[in-house]
């Protein structure tokens, strides 16, 4: 009798703690839910395919106000980062709060929800087999940002490779605060971008000689040639460089995996001429064209410490030099043109150079890029095929990557005609140009 009675003392505690558990889950869900979602709501609200809404549980206020995500641009590339905002607006509202969730048409998740503050937080979920991720308000995320409106601000990051059309489904809960369901209004939209175009190659050569396969260098010029980079023909008119020009931008990335943005000297549809970045490593390097903050183009190059060029008065890199003479006579400078564009045959004549009497000093002063960064004593050049005694390099001033080869002219090629000069620094060689010497 006496293990009867304490049986019977245990199944009426049994059966009291098993009633005020269900009356305990009773009122968090009758009495309590509003007060709870101020915290955030379940994970799974957002309206998407295969989810409910906030509607379920919160009954209607009046309307009349607007739910909007802001920043999602028409396309996305791989691993891009997009900073979004969400804004619910409602007069006379108290609280707000929201979830979004990012899918692809399979409905699985797509991308990563990132937090930029207290104001968010992220929770997965599993919906009809699929794995998705929700960012919704924090506690002190329900606070209106101003009068009548609530917004977020976070980041997507998108695949690392395409999944196809995004949609992004958002709802959004503006309350009346009175800590229930009623009387509150919810508002549901969504969005969606599409994958970037693949991306259309950029070949980027020395602008100078336009060499195919050629190593190129830091702060060195470039002309990098594909199709659909721009719409329009836009050049830079400032010093610094912009690096923005059109909508366009050029990042290298190097060996070391750090990108910079290049500086722009002109954009045009199917050419972008653009300087190196100071700083870039040895090595092979990755060169992207963003187009309105999309990758358009890529495309790789070879880094070395000097990648010498010469310029040409036609800029082809071949034929007559894009240079100037300087004459020095009685202590006195001067500075003479080696071509003249002849207008009946569209090309640029070479102009013979006179290296007059023996007290005068002539110097060959060459444009190019890619050498400001040899020793003195590693360039060497050659005019008509007789080695010039004196050779110097420099940055040339006033333009951003244009390096000058001054080289002094030997007498004896006095009367040749047109003669080649190849010019050397670091072991590595120019492409050949040409002068006239009377």
């Amino acid at each position: 009798m006496k293990n009867f009675k304490i049986m019977r003392i245990q199944l009426l505690k049994l059966t009291i703690i098993v009633s005020l558990a269900a009356l305990s889950a009773i009122y968090s869900l009758n009495g309590a839910p509003a007060e709870a979602f101020s915290a955030g709501p379940f994970p799974s609200l957002t309206g998407a395919p295969g989810e409910s809404s906030c509607r379920e549980c919160h009954s209607g206020g009046p309307t009349g106000g607007t739910l909007s995500i802001n920043g999602l641009p028409t396309n996305y590339s791989p691993n891009q980062e997009i900073i979004l905002t969400v804004t619910l607006a409602q007069a006379g509202r108290l609280r707000f709060g929201f979830q979004l969730t990012a899918i692809d048409d399979t409905g699985k998740r797509a991308g990563d929800l990132i937090p930029n503050d207290s104001r968010t937080q992220t929770q997965t979920n599993n919906v009809n087999g699929n794995q998705r991720q929700y960012i919704n308000h924090t506690g002190q995320g329900n606070a209106p940002t101003s009068s009548g409106q609530g917004s977020w601000t976070f980041r997507w990051k998108a695949p690392a490779q395409s999944v196809g059309r995004v949609t992004f489904y958002v709802a959004g809960n503006a309350a009346n605060g009175n800590f229930n369901q009623t009387g509150d209004t919810i508002y549901t939209i969504s969005q969606s971008i599409q994958p970037a175009p693949a991306l259309t190659n950029i070949a980027s050569v020395s602008a100078a000689s336009f060499a195919p396969n050629a190593s190129l260098t830091a702060d060195g010029i470039v002309a990098g040639f594909g199709t659909g980079l721009s719409q329009n023909v836009v050049q830079a008119t400032t010093v610094p460089l912009p690096t923005q020009l059109d909508g366009i931008e050029v990042l290298v990335k190097d060996a070391n995996g750090v990108e910079r943005p290049a500086g722009l000297f002109f954009v045009a549809p199917t050419q972008i001429n653009y300087l190196i970045p100071a700083g870039t490593a040895g090595g092979n390097a990755t060169i992207t064209v963003r187009r309105n903050g999309v990758d358009a183009a890529q495309g790789t190059a070879t880094i070395e410490p000097v990648a010498p060029g010469l310029f040409t008065s036609n800029a082809s890199g071949k034929d007559v030099a894009a240079a100037v003479i300087l004459r020095r006579r009685n202590n006195i400078d001067t500075f003479e043109p080696v071509a003249q564009f002849n207008a009946a045959t569209s090309r640029f004549d070479p102009l013979p150079v006179d290296l007059g009497p023996d007290t005068d000093v002539v110097v060959l002063v060459a444009f190019g890029t890619g050498f400001r960064a040899a020793a003195q004593s590693a360039v060497t050049a050659s005019i008509g095929g007789t080695a010039s005694t004196f050779v110097g390099v420099a940055p040339a001033p006033g333009f951003e990557g244009l390096d000058q080869a001054n080289i002094l002219i030997p007498r004896s090629l006095i009367g040749r005609g047109v003669v080649d000069v190849v010019f050397t620094a670091n072991g590595k060689t120019a492409n050949t140009v040409q002068i006239s010497v009377k």
